[in-house]
């Protein structure tokens, strides 16, 4: 049973590596499309609440006649608009939003700087 099995093994493995498949280098179809999923891919998250915000909204609309469930409904649109606006526009969103953010920890930098400096000089 040994004798059989070890060089079945060897042979699945040595059979495994030689079957990949190689693409042509040429094909830039195959890389764009697996570089449109891979950047679609962090924004289903959106897609998937927003949906079951939707979804859970509109239940609560049925199950308490309208007096809940507007606030999931418009967060629900709130998050797919959101999506759809990242994914179309994401090079007019990041870039301001980087640079914002950033101007936003300098000048919280600052001021935790400033504080502790007042804080040292008080001290002394």
């Amino acid at each position: 049973m040994i004798k059989v099995a070890i060089p079945t093994l060897i042979f699945l493995m040595v059979s495994g590596c030689r079957s990949m498949m190689l693409t042509p280098t040429g094909s830039d179809t195959a890389l764009s499309a697996a570089s449109d999923v891979a950047k679609s891919q962090p924004l289903s998250v959106l897609s998937v609440i927003g949906g079951l915000c939707l979804l859970a909204g509109m239940a609560l609309l049925v199950v308490t006649k309208g007096a809940r469930g507007w606030y999931p409904v418009i967060g629900g649109l709130i998050l797919t608009v959101l999506n759809y606006m990242v994914a179309k526009y994401d090079d007019y969103l990041f870039y301001p939003l980087v640079i914002f953010t950033g101007c936003i920890s300098a000048a919280w930098t600052y001021k935790v700087i400033k504080q502790i400096l007042l804080e040292r000089q008080h001290r002394d």
